[in-house]
């Protein structure tokens, strides 16, 4: 990293080679919102007393980093794996298209590895008839 960021001051990225109009320092102050205390406030009982930032999340599967999707005890369910948008996200005022593509991709693979190694699910008795 300590090679990356001094390339970045230079205005260079040695790793990635982004094109120098889109390197710039990040500057404070830096914020974090958290999700759980809710999103815009409004005038809804149901928008909660958060941050007042204009959001929403995505998803709602709720899976491990590989991608095994849990039952609402944590469990993992067997054979099911998700990720990308079906799992989670957060995204502010005007949908963008494409920013979910990083995240989709890399917990895709993960997801997609994880499924191709694990053992085949039989199917369940009602269905096999």
């Amino acid at each position: 990293m300590r090679g990356r960021r001094g390339g970045l001051r230079q205005g260079e990225d040695p790793y990635f080679h982004k094109n120098q109009r889109w390197i710039r320092p990040l500057k404070p102050p830096f914020a974090a919102l958290d999700p759980r205390l809710g999103f815009h406030t409004g005038d809804r009982e149901s928008a909660g007393d958060g941050p007042g930032a204009a959001g929403f999340t995505l998803g709602g599967l709720r899976t491990t980093v590989a991608g095994a999707v849990l039952d609402i005890s944590g469990t993992p369910v067997p054979g099911l794996y998700a990720a990308g948008r079906a799992t989670s996200g957060i995204h502010g005022h005007g949908c963008i298209s494409g920013t979910s593509l990083g995240g989709g991709t890399f917990f895709g693979r993960r997801a997609g590895r994880s499924a191709a190694a694990s053992p085949p699910t039989p199917a369940p008795a009602s269905a096999a008839g």
